[in-house]
């Protein structure tokens, strides 16, 4: 027993010293292999992540995620931010999703502008051309083998239109990546490349059922088994599958891994019909595909059955050999790949750690930041650090068994963006304007700040470069390492997103400025539109010091009538204006991000009228109605769940509740009977969406009603009113066809498709060709009170400063009072 016992200690002792061996043993079978996957779909969170994981981490593939659009279209269950905040988190997401499954992501310029019925509007709107262009060129740079779909490009109508414009696009791409005719001036950079086959990656939902599925055609189909597991790492495929699904938090798809046996489909549709149900088969994954590359295979297959688990730095010698025959090869494509590949396994097997440090986050362009460079090398084998490139050229320094270098360095900050590139300049309603060509595609914008170590490594000369990281430690978290931020000298903020003006009445405005540098002399100014008027037209702008801020007051009149704008501060320092605004973005699953952009708010004046000055609102899933609906003027008091109780609510006549409340908040269907209670007692509830998707929809309302996925996605098509005389659309605001004007993104979503006869439809509208959608806006009498329910994208024309909007919604929580 005891002999045992110290057999089963040996085995753990083994395993807990050999775990970060066994990564690097799998990295090395990857470097062993030459292979490539491109899988492509439309948005962040259409990728399936077995598959991706599979071709990763079993089959050893180079694999790669092109994501046709960021997401900005989205809705956002962990926060309020939409469009362009979102598209950088759910950005943000997927590369934290791809370092679970180890897949590679790339992406288009391509907008996610809302939801799409079709592709032919998705095509037009996307400016398909280009993205087209961009598709071909990263299947020329990236040089898959092979190239799986998301998605059918057989069936336009039967998805969103972004899905199908996904398939197509990467149908017609396939064709012409090894075109030279087509886009022939990629070609200074790339060369025409074609992918041995490409599949469309199909399941029993595209056939509607399991059973219609079983009984259809699989002539073109293989099925690979997409959870096997990895017995040197202790876990199977889908459990990394679904780690990395979870990232992908603002959308709510936290996954649980599946046990047993799951079999994917693919559809070959191009290329090579491939033998089997081997995706790969026919293609050389092996050395031998590059000239020159038999050496290496076979020095790589003897160190892999050589292996020092134990020791990693023991096959630091053979790692060597192999590297000087990789950076001899003449196969640039391969060579670049593999050199940067052996490079981290080399450095891995070392323990060598790399540090380039600042104490600050921030740094504004042409200051001097100080600046830490660390190296130590915790492994017996010869590693002397020549040089780091910018900073000494002549360094020589020999780094014995876990012994450390360290300097201090000051560094001029140089003319680099940090900020996330596709959001530096306006583009359409369907494309991200880019003007660097080299950044096109890439997920976040490249560290501009690097140290380039240059080391021998037993007589070899190895290059690493390590980003500029900010290093702190937290007292709760411990340490937290951030990529360094270059920022404006001056950032501005606007107090409100919208401006609401009644009246001739003036407002005022306070505009912060916040100095990240020192600021020494300058003015400030408020540019308002034609036919507004803005008092001081300037005010000075002392000396700030880097990290303090200040407020200035403005005064605008709006004009006559009703009327739009944008307000937008100016800072101006010897000539140069300033005119960013600066927004952190900070959740505990992503990488904090700095987003820059144009510091523009919105101007509205409107006839305005609400017979209630104070709102209840029930947080749901994230959303600025609240907040825009402060800035009318009224009281907005916001209730958690663990907060709704009817003493609590009571006080108020209206109760608002927020976006998929109903879909985040499990317990609300207990809960529901205290909002039917308030309702009966006298007050308004108004309910706005919930997705439709494996909810109860009886638990959302006090009758009977049933919801769907039914939307209209043309934010211009034309309303009708089903009951014009009814007081939600004459009082205290007189509705008209006027009011549904100006509408961004859509009319609404996730409407009702039947309900109960106590409720009132008042509203219809549809998009082109599709019957009339009758289930935007329902209302019913629940003993003295009112209840509504609506469909409406409130959430976005809201704090979209959109009147009509406000008129409507002002209308609602006043009815009934």
């Amino acid at each position: 027993m005891r002999n045992a016992y110290i057999l089963i200690l040996f085995f753990w002792v083994q395993l807990s010293i050999s775990q970060t061996s066994v990564e690097i043993y799998k990295q090395l079978k990857k470097f062993n292999t030459l292979s490539s996957v491109l899988y492509l779909a439309a948005h962040p969170d259409d990728e399936n992540t077995r598959l991706i994981s599979l071709f990763s981490n079993h089959y050893d593939s180079r694999t790669a995620y092109l994501s046709m659009t960021r997401g900005d279209g989205g809705q956002n269950l962990i926060g309020t931010e939409l469009r362009e905040s979102l598209g950088l988190i759910r950005t943000q997401e997927l590369l934290e999703a791809r370092k679970v499954d180890g897949g590679q992501q790339f992406f288009t310029t391509a907008n996610d502008f809302g939801y799409s019925k079709n592709p032919k509007e998705t095509l037009t709107i996307w400016d398909k051309k280009e993205v087209l262009s961009q598709i071909v060129f990263r299947i020329r740079q990236f040089k898959p083998d092979i190239i799986i779909h998301r998605f059918d490009h057989r069936t336009p109508g039967s998805t969103h239109g972004h899905h199908t414009s996904s398939a197509m696009l990467g149908e017609e791409a396939f064709k012409l990546a090894n075109d030279p005719n087509a886009f022939p001036e990629q070609l200074d950079k790339v060369s025409p490349w074609q992918p041995k086959r490409q599949f469309y990656n199909t399941s029993w939902w595209a056939y509607g059922s399991r059973a219609r599925f079983e009984a259809a055609d699989k002539t073109n189909m293989i099925a690979i088994e997409s959870n096997p597991t990895d017995f040197l790492l202790g876990r199977t495929n889908a459990e990394v599958a679904a780690t990395s699904r979870s990232q992908h938090k603002s959308q709510g798809f936290g996954s649980s891994p599946q046990m047993g046996s799951q079999i994917e489909y693919l559809e070959w549709i191009n290329g090579e019909k491939p033998n089997g149900n081997d995706p790969l088969s026919g293609i050389d994954t092996s050395w031998n595909r590059v000239k020159g590359g038999a050496s290496i295979q076979k020095l790589t297959d003897e160190l892999l059955n050589t292996f020092d688990f134990i020791n990693p730095y023991n096959n630091i010698n053979h790692l060597l050999k192999i590297y000087s025959e990789v950076i001899s090869l003449k196969d640039t494509h391969w060579s670049s790949i593999k050199k940067n590949e052996l490079i981290q396994i080399i450095k891995n097997c070392m323990g060598l750690r790399l540090q380039f440090n600042s104490q600050v986050p921030t740094g504004v362009v042409g200051d001097k930041l100080a600046t830490t460079l660390k190296i130590i090398n915790p492994s017996p084998i010869q590693v002397v650090l020549n040089s780091i490139e910018s900073f000494d050229s002549n360094i020589n320094f020999s780094l014995l068994t876990n012994q450390s270098w360290e300097k201090n360095y000051t560094l001029s900050l140089p003319q680099k963006i940090t900020t996330p590139y596709w959001l530096m300049e306006k583009g359409t309603l369907g494309n991200y304007k880019v003007s660097r060509s080299d950044f096109i595609g890439l997920p976040e914008t490249p560290n501009p700040i690097q140290a380039q170590f240059n080391l021998s490594v037993d007589g070899i000369p190895v290059t690493l470069n390590i980003p500029l990281t900010y290093r702190t430690t937290d007292r709760v978290d411990g340490e937290v390492v951030e990529n360094f931020q270059l920022l404006p000298k001056v950032t501005t903020q606007l107090s409100n997103e919208i401006y609401f003006f009644e009246n001739e009445t003036p407002r005022k405005i306070r505009v912060q400025v916040q100095a990240h540098a020192k600021f020494n002399q300058g003015d400030i100014s408020l540019v308002v539109p034609s036919g507004w008027k803005v008092s001081p037209k300037k005010i000075n702008l002392n000396t700030l010091q880097a990290g303090s801020s200040a407020d200035f007051i403005f005064e605008v009149s709006p004009p006559k009538g009703n009327a739009t704008g944008t307000f937008f501060a100016v800072v101006n320092e010897a000539g140069k204006d300033y005119k960013m605004r600066l927004t952190e973005i900070d959740y505990p699953h992503i990488a904090k991000q700095y987003l820059l952009e144009p510091n523009e708010s919105k101007g509205v004046k409107i006839n305005f009228k609400t017979e209630v000055k104070k709102v209840a609102y029930l947080k749901g899933a994230g959303d600025k109605v609240a907040e825009s609906l402060r800035n009318l003027g009224l009281t907005v008091t916001e209730f958690s769940l663990d907060e709704l109780l009817l003493e609590n609510i009571s006080p108020f006549p209206t109760l608002v509740v927020g976006i998929r409340a109903f879909n985040v908040h499990k317990d609300l269907a207990f809960k529901n009977n205290i909002l039917w209670e308030y309702v009966n007692q006298g007050g308004t509830v108004i309910v706005q969406y919930n997705t439709s998707r494996g909810l109860d929809s009886s638990i959302i309302a006090p009758f009977p009603i049933r919801l769907s996925r039914d939307r209209v996605t043309d934010e211009d098509s034309e309303v009708i009113f089903l009951n014009s005389d009814h007081p939600i659309l004459n009082t205290p605001n007189k509705i008209s066809s006027d009011d549904f004007k100006g509408w961004v993104q859509e009319r609404g979503l996730y409407f009702a498709s039947s309900w109960d006869d106590q409720y009132t439809p008042l509203l219809s509208m549809n998009d082109n060709d599709e019957n009339p959608k009758k289930g935007s806006l329902l209302v019913a009498d629940y003993g003295q009170g009112k209840f509504i329910f609506t469909g409406l994208s409130f959430f976005r024309e809201l704090p979209a400063g959109v009147p009509g909007a406000f008129r409507l919604f002002a209308n609602l929580i006043s009815y009934g009072q």
